[in-house]
């Protein structure tokens, strides 16, 4: 190949990259914050995320403030969907910092109200009041002034929450008349005036005005806001004393419900219902329904909040090589500029610069394949170490298995113990009872009743319970998750079965005759529908 050839060649390689590595325009930038809010309204989380990050950062470096604003805002956006709070607030805090710096009120108010909104769902209502406030204050100005009257039906919601009924009542009153043509607003502040009502002891208005509602919430949209009038109404009927339509409404949000957040609310008031009808065991299960859910709730944010993490380690990468590779491009571009200066200067020198450039790429080459190399042995090496802190993970778990099993023999000998000391006592009272003389003397038979008495009331007892919620607190918790109608008595019945006591050793421990014992197993039996074919006790080792 002549010079000539190999200096074109090289001229060429240089434009090629110097064009497929030019920033993009503005406008493709707006476009591609489009295409990350398309994404997020799919739950294409991951990929909005993605789009969003490289179009912020593009517009920082541009210095496109309204590009960048909209970027951040719904990038905090995303992560507010996915329902991780804190990073969602960071990035509208940074989005705010960028509208009162460079942009016009109404995206102050934007991100304001998003802001409110977020402290709202984290019940913060302080602080949720004082960006509503914010909000409300700066659209005085606006010519829309349905965006009035919005933050005003804000502030109403958070008055109600805040039991201020008066400021709320004049919040929606100003706001009525500013959004009448805006359907979905004159929703929301109907939903604010019935709450409001109730707080201000109108039960007749707020039920009036809530049933007038009902109807209008159709629709996956409104889910939230049924369940919401829903439980209203059954405050409402608690107020009134019927304690059936409180129960039923209560039902009825259930049912309506979709949302894990809405379990507590509402197993609260199927408690409460149940327990103004008299049904107190029914209304002790729905309040150990409410732990229930609130550890469910959490563990699925944690859940969240671990998934949330992982793609933000992710992000981090992404905006890294992002990063890298804007750098690589800007000293591609330098490089061209050198050397189309020097072409004009010296033809001799780009001849030097060639070869220089075929000896770096042989060495980057080089380097690629060492770098794979390690790589390579990098992955090796945290395989090796993965497998060992899988071994370690299964040898802490086999200690604690024998630590557990250590316990629950502890716990063994001590309920055999407490059953034969409770045989004593119980024989001692047998032979003294019948005792003619024992009868003559009605002070030592008191005694003798006090004795009896302390068969049932026994605080050792329930220090053993305790006892064994502690060395099994997994136990107690999966029974009720299968078979939630268990009573307490029950649960005690189950646990000394689960220990492996016999009958004549849980009558004792219960001061009942083991026929009355063999009864409460047939009787527990047919409550947890077992087949006639598997024992009780089989039953309950394999939960």
């Amino acid at each position: 190949m002549s010079f000539l050839r190999k200096y074109l060649l090289f001229v060429f390689l240089i434009i090629a990259s110097l064009g497929y590595g030019q920033s993009i325009n503005q406008e493709q930038c707006d476009k591609l914050v489009e295409e990350g809010v398309a994404l997020m309204f799919e739950k294409q989380h991951v990929q909005s995320l993605e789009v969003l990050l490289q179009a912020s950062t593009i517009a920082e470096e541009n210095q496109w403030h309204q590009t960048a604003f909209r970027a951040i805002l719904n990038t905090g956006s995303n992560y507010y969907l996915m329902s991780d709070f804190g990073e969602a607030l960071n990035y509208y805090l940074k989005a705010y910092e960028i509208a009162i710096a460079h942009l016009e009120t109404k995206d102050e108010l934007t991100v304001l109200n998003n802001i409110g909104i977020l402290y709202f769902q984290e019940s913060e209502l302080p602080k949720a009041k004082e960006y509503f406030e914010k909000a409300y204050k700066l659209s005085f100005d606006q010519q829309d002034k349905s965006k009035h009257g919005y933050y005003a039906i804000n502030l109403a919601l958070v008055s109600n929450k805040l039991n201020i009924p008066d400021a709320a009542l004049e919040y929606i009153q100003e706001a009525l008349p500013l959004v009448k043509n805006k359907p979905d607003i004159v929703l929301m502040a109907n939903l604010a005036m019935a709450e409001n009502l109730f707080i201000r002891e109108k039960y007749r208005e707020s039920k009036n005005f809530a049933l007038n509602l009902l109807p209008q919430m159709k629709g996956e949209a409104n889910t939230d806001n049924r369940v919401f009038i829903l439980l209203l109404l059954s405050q409402i009927a608690e107020k009134e004393g019927d304690a059936s339509k409180e129960l039923a409404y209560a039902q009825e949000a259930r049912n309506t419900s979709i949302r894990l957040e809405n379990r507590e609310d509402i197993y609260n008031a199927l408690s409460r219902a149940q327990a103004n009808l008299g049904n107190y065991d029914a209304a002790l299960i729905f309040k150990d329904s409410v732990l229930i859910s609130r550890d469910i709730l959490q563990q699925t944010r944690n859940n969240t909040l671990y998934e949330n993490n992982k793609i933000k380690f992710e992000l981090q990468n992404y905006a890294h090589e992002l990063s890298e590779s804007r750098k690589l491009l800007q000293k591609e571009r330098r490089f061209f500029y050198a050397v189309t200066i020097s072409v004009g200067l010296l033809l001799i020198l780009l001849v030097w610069i060639f070869l220089s450039y075929l000896a770096r790429h042989k060495q980057r080459k080089k380097i690629s394949e060492l770098e794979l190399e390690q790589e390579k042995n990098k992955r090796l090496l945290a395989e090796r170490q993965v497998r060992e802190q899988q071994t370690q993970v299964l040898l802490e778990q086999e200690r604690l298995r024998n630590e557990l099993d250590k316990k629950n023999r502890k716990l063994t000998s001590k309920a055999l113990y407490l059953s034969s000391r409770n045989e004593l006592i119980q024989e001692v009272v047998d032979v003294l009872t019948v005792n003619p003389q024992i009868k003559a003397q009605p002070e030592i038979l008191t005694q003798i009743k006090e004795l009896s008495k302390h068969l049932k009331k026994n605080p050792q007892l329930d220090s053993f319970f305790s006892h064994f919620e502690e060395v099994n607190p997994d136990f107690t918790n999966r029974l009720l998750q299968l078979h939630p109608q268990l009573t307490q008595q029950d649960i005690r019945f189950v646990i000394y079965l689960y220990m492996n006591l016999s009958n004549n050793e849980i009558a004792s421990l219960l001061n009942i005759t083991p026929q009355s014992c063999r009864k409460r197993k047939e009787r527990i039996s047919k409550k947890l529908n077992i087949p006639e074919e598997m024992s009780l006790s089989a039953y309950i080792s394999n939960i």
